[in-house]
């Protein structure tokens, strides 16, 4: 690097230097003070301008090359103001300033002035203390690029570099959030740490660390911990990472993350070294409600071997699973098995050798098991019988009605194979076999343990589980299933459909035939699989049909909805002796509004003798979500807040639907008006409602339409409003009548 010109000095200072650079060696600690006394002047008087100056000139000088011993004592003496780095942090700071440091008391020492030697190295280790220690202050994340390949211990108290130089990390530590950064830059240190001070310097990270709110601190870290996990060189530093903060290891939101990013780098083939990562990184998720084995294999349940490009990382994680697996959890080893017995499915297919020899190595670790024959029972069945509910070759009800006889008789002898069946089926059935999952656990409910399971996976790992559990748990807690002789206790005037059909099977009106719980869920399943095929499909081709009008999408929609209800009609008298009459018509008027040519009334029509007999409207404004270049979706919906405005002041039974791809499930949102209104208000918007807020606060169009239209939660009865919906200048440019009898 070139030498510094005079001229780039302040002008002030170019005569000192001038005067620095011509002293020689052997007077330059004599003449040191006079220096120090005519730059104390000149700071006292020097511009910010004059000092920014200086101070590059200064880093300059410090910069690799040769240096006369004077100026050299005179930039240590000039440290504090001069080499303070205001901005940047200079990389590698510590380790110039000591380089420079020793070269000067080299030459003091070569010139024979121990005595003054042993004076400028004291005096340069204090001062250089102070100015690390100050900048640390203000800029705790800078230390590792201030202290760079500079070797260091720690004695409890302090940092020391070189033995010398200290940095008291008391007084430089935040409070809160903020001293997040400088613990993480300290656990960088600990490989360089000697091992004297490196178990105290751990142990000073956890300490401090501990101290921290745990949910202001955990986003930080939780970030530099998947940076480790997606490296693949930084399996090591995980453990290292969780040793400094062992909260980690009780954080559900880390496990669940690292299962997901699992079952990504699984599904779409990425590195072995990030599998083999994140495998070891679920293995230190220990602490209840998290349980990391449970994560490494959630990844695995929901994929597809028949599609998966390898095999070999569904091998590793099953490998790594069964050798981690602490002790003889059925369940765990119920849902290997099953995982097993689909891998080898499709390496049969595919042709590979080993196939029949790692299926037989895998059960032969777990045959010692209670129930090791019922076990792989019914992990055959289920990888037999699950996937042909995606093809038409889904079993029928006599069939189903069988299959769940038989898992009650094989699974229901032992406490042990209870457990393990009730957690396999609420967590690893398909959605297209919910139904029949949830059927088949309830018949393996027996006893309060059994309903404390079912209580406990209300904390399970997986999503799917634990919205399954939730569904079972309101129907274990309203008393039902506990005794079989006491009947279930029903309002005097069921006031919605799902009442109605309780209290007609209670008053034995319309024995409901082959069923074995809620009495009516078989039809509400039925209803929610009819719709959500239609939801998935319009979801799924959304990408493709997007630029279609409005109107259009909703006909093709709704002539979707018309197609499936004719179905369930034609099923219906499988479900009930005396079979409902349920039936969908649908009238689009010819030249509506403009408003109108996007909006839908649902008019609905229940009739059962003696128990419901109402008429009531919905009116559903329905938009669509659009592109902004290729692949890039809108972040709002285009819906007039003046449209809500004036929807709303006709009724208050207003939802928006919104047609949406496949984002995370294939499903179309349902939202109540009113809070679509709420969210343009409070994001200041006047023709969009934000695509966020629509997304955290939407029901899917299925789960909307049966049990919230059907079930007559929602609704208005008064018939003008109900005319008005037909007819005039609020008419809705789709109305759709759907009678139930």
């Amino acid at each position: 690097m070139p030498l510094v010109e005079a001229s780039l000095w302040p002008e002030p200072l170019q005569a000192l230097h001038a005067r620095v650079a011509a002293t020689a060696p052997q007077e330059a600690v004599a003449s040191s003070a006079e220096w120090r006394e005519d730059f104390a002047r000149w700071v006292r008087g020097a511009s910010l301008e004059e000092r920014t100056r200086a101070q590059a000139a200064a880093w300059e000088r410090l910069s690799p090359g040769e240096r006369t011993p004077a100026e050299l004592l005179f930039l240590l003496s000039t440290l504090s103001e001069l080499l303070w780095p205001y901005e940047e942090p200079r990389l590698g700071l510590l380790k110039q300033l000591l380089a420079r440091r020793d070269a000067a008391v080299t030459a003091l020492r070569e010139a024979g002035d121990t005595e003054s030697a042993e004076r400028v190295q004291k005096e340069s280790a204090v001062t250089v203390s102070t100015v690390l220690t100050r900048y640390l202050k203000r800029h705790p994340e800078a230390l590792s690029k201030l202290v760079r390949d500079v070797p260091c211990t720690y004695d409890g108290r302090a940092l020391r570099f070189q033995d010398a130089v200290e940095v008291d990390l008391k007084y430089v530590m935040g409070t809160g959030a903020k001293s997040v950064d400088l613990l993480e830059q300290l656990r960088s240190l600990l490989p360089d740490t000697r091992d004297g001070g490196r178990d105290k310097l751990t142990d000073f990270i956890r300490t401090r660390a501990a101290r921290i709110p745990w949910r202001e601190a955990s986003e930080v870290l939780g970030e530099r911990l998947f940076a480790l996990a997606t490296s693949p060189d930084g399996r090591s530093g995980m453990r290292g990472f969780l040793a400094c903060y062992p909260n980690g290891r009780k954080e559900p939101d880390w496990c669940s993350r690292a299962g997901l990013l699992l079952a990504r780098t699984v599904e779409v083939g990425g590195p072995p070294a990030v599998v083999e990562n994140l495998c070891d990184l679920l293995t230190l998720f220990d602490a209840p409600p998290v349980d990391g084995l449970r994560g490494a294999l959630g990844a695995l349940v929901q994929s597809d071997f028949e599609t998966a490009a390898d095999l070999g990382h569904a091998r590793f994680v099953l490998d790594h699973c069964q050798g981690t697996m602490r002790k003889a959890e059925s369940a765990l080893a119920l849902t290997l098995l099953w995982l097993e017995e689909r891998l080898f499915r499709a390496s049969v297919r595919r042709g590979v050798p080993e196939a029949f020899e790692r299926r037989t190595r895998a059960r032969a670790k777990l045959e010692s098991l209670p129930g090791f024959t019922h076990l792989v029972w019914l992990a055959e069945e289920c990888a037999e019988m699950w996937p042909r509910f995606r093809t038409p070759a889904r079993p029928g009800l006599d069939g189903l009605v069988a299959w769940r006889k038989e898992v009650t008789w094989r699974m229901g002898r032992k406490p042990v194979l209870r457990k393990a069946a009730i957690e396999f089926l609420l967590w690893c059935a398909p959605d297209e076999a919910s139904s029949e999952a949830e059927l088949a656990t309830l018949s393996l409910v027996r006893n309060a343990t059994d309903r404390r399971l079912v209580r406990k996976m209300l904390e399970h790992p997986s999503p799917r589980a634990r919205f399954r559990a939730r569904s079972l748990q309101s129907y274990l807690q309203a008393g039902a299933g506990q005794d079989k002789h006491a009947p279930p206790s029903e309002p005097s005037e069921p006031s919605t459909l799902t009442a109605s059909l309780r209290h007609l099977h209670v008053t034995r009106a319309v024995p409901v035939g082959g069923r074995t719980w809620l009495r009516d869920r078989d039809l509400e399943d039925l209803l929610v699989g009819a719709v959500g095929r239609v939801e998935a499909e319009a979801a799924q081709r959304h990408l493709q049909r997007f630029r279609e009008e409005t109107p259009e999408l909703i006909a093709g929609l709704l002539e979707g909805l018309r197609s499936e209800l004719a179905h369930v009609q034609a099923a219906l008298g499988s479900l009930v002796a005396s079979p409902l009459s349920l039936s969908m018509t649908v009238h689009r008027h010819p030249e509506p509004p403009p408003e109108a040519a996007s909006e839908i009334a649902f008019i609905v029509s229940v009739e059962r003798e003696g128990f419901v007999r109402t008429r009531r409207v919905v009116r559903v404004p329905v938009a669509k979500l659009e592109q902004r270049g290729e692949g890039q979706w809108l972040p709002t919906f285009r819906l007039g807040r003046e449209r809500l405005d004036a929807l709303l002041a006709r009724t208050e039974a207003a939802f928006c639907l919104f047609l949406v791809p496949a984002f995370v499930r294939p499903e179309l949102w349902v939202m109540p008006a009113r809070l679509a209104r709420a969210s343009m208000e409070a994001q200041g918007a006047l023709s969009g409602v934000p695509r966020e807020a629509a997304q955290g606060a939407s029901r899917s169009l299925a789960q909307w339409l049966v049990y919230d239209v059907l079930g007559l939660w929602v609704g208005d009865e008064r018939p003008d409003v109900i005319d008005a919906s037909r007819e005039g200048d609020a008419a809705a440019g789709f109305v759709v009548d759907v009678t139930v009898r």
